[in-house]
């Protein structure tokens, strides 16, 4: 039976990436706050004058409507360069989802492994690395588990569904959304396929053999070890929450949404780790499911999306000097006023 502190650990990982995003939300909401608050000039208050007839005219109006920059619109606004999902996008995430789920259910495993054993230092570093007892590997990977939650959590819930409706950014809600079922979709129709075809046997496999005792999961799933399913899965949440966060400013801009990138494949490299130490996987099978991962991850989301909407940001980034003249002076109806962007 396990004590009560592993499940304290997974509550206090599911719940740390909304705390950090709270705290980062808050930060920014104090920051705009203050930024407004720079840009609000008071305006003279004229309670009336007195005309050449005597007569008092009109109090002038004593506030005026707020500027854009006092009123600001949504903070997330879907480029209209960067194409969005069409006809083919919904079918081609549907046929993604589909695939995936007749992959799974559908395709039956191996009866026999059809590849045993490591390659190049998987054996040395299996050696190494493995939790030498069946409770402290089993304890390992539940700590896999728990990084595979909180990295869906922060790609799928926090950054793809809680933030943009909090911004009321519903398009940008939506795109994120399908970006991120395709990509996760095509992992698990490629891992699945992957490891249903090459059959590898598990790094236990050989003590499985001679003892059914050796670990609480020789009977499961014993020949899916290549790729480590996990690890591409938790590294395609990493390259989504990278490309999601350089090109809009989830977290309110850098530092926190360099920092959103920094933890995701943190979180990703620990799970592939933890899978290696949990005695689930060979080192090869981490590294291909991490490459592979983050690769769809962020290519996918870059080629057919960000990439359109590069030059509109680099010209954002260096905006080109306008100036001009406007009628008018002031409030007056009378002179000439210089307008310019700089």
């Amino acid at each position: 039976m396990r004590q009560p502190s592993p499940r304290r650990s997974v509550t206090l990982a599911i719940l740390a990436p909304l705390i950090v995003v709270l705290c980062a939300r808050q930060a920014h909401a104090q920051a705009l706050a203050q930024g407004n608050a720079s840009l609000a000039v008071p305006q003279p208050v004229v309670v009336g004058s007195q005309s050449a007839s005597g007569a008092a005219s009109e109090p002038a109006p004593t506030s005026q409507p707020l500027s854009p920059l006092l009123n600001p619109g949504p903070r997330l606004v879907w480029n209209p360069a960067w194409p969005r999902f069409r006809a083919i996008g919904y079918g081609l995430t549907a046929a993604s989802v589909a695939g995936a789920l007749a992959v799974t259910f559908l395709l039956p495993y191996p009866e026999e492994p059809r590849w045993v054993g490591g390659i190049i230092a998987d054996t040395t570093v299996r050696d190494v690395l493995r939790a030498r007892t069946p409770g402290l590997r089993d304890g390992i990977r539940l700590a896999s588990d728990v990084t595979l939650i909180a990295s869906l959590l922060q790609t799928v819930v926090i950054d793809g569904i809680l933030l943009p409706a909090i911004d009321q950014s519903w398009l940008v809600m939506w795109q994120l959304s399908l970006m991120n079922a395709q990509a996760f979709a095509l992992n698990i129709l490629v891992a699945t396929l992957l490891f249903k075809t090459a059959a590898r046997a598990r790094p236990s496999y050989a003590e499985c053999a001679v003892d059914r005792n050796f670990d609480p999961l020789c009977d499961s799933g014993s020949f899916a070890s290549f790729p480590s399913s996990h690890t591409s899965t938790t590294f395609t949440a990493a390259g989504l929450t990278c490309v999601h966060h350089k090109y809009l400013p989830l977290y309110g801009g850098d530092p926190w949404d360099n920092a959103a990138c920094a933890s995701s494949i943190v979180l990703a490299s620990a799970t592939g780790l933890f899978r290696v130490v949990g005695d689930r996987h060979y080192l090869s099978d981490v590294l291909l499911g991490a490459a592979f991962g983050f690769t769809l991850g962020y290519l996918y989301p870059y080629l057919f999306h960000y990439q359109y909407g590069e030059d509109d940001d680099s010209q954002a980034s260096n905006p080109t000097t306008v100036w001009g003249f406007v009628p008018g002076a002031q409030q007056s109806p009378y002179g000439v006023s210089v307008m310019g962007l700089f």
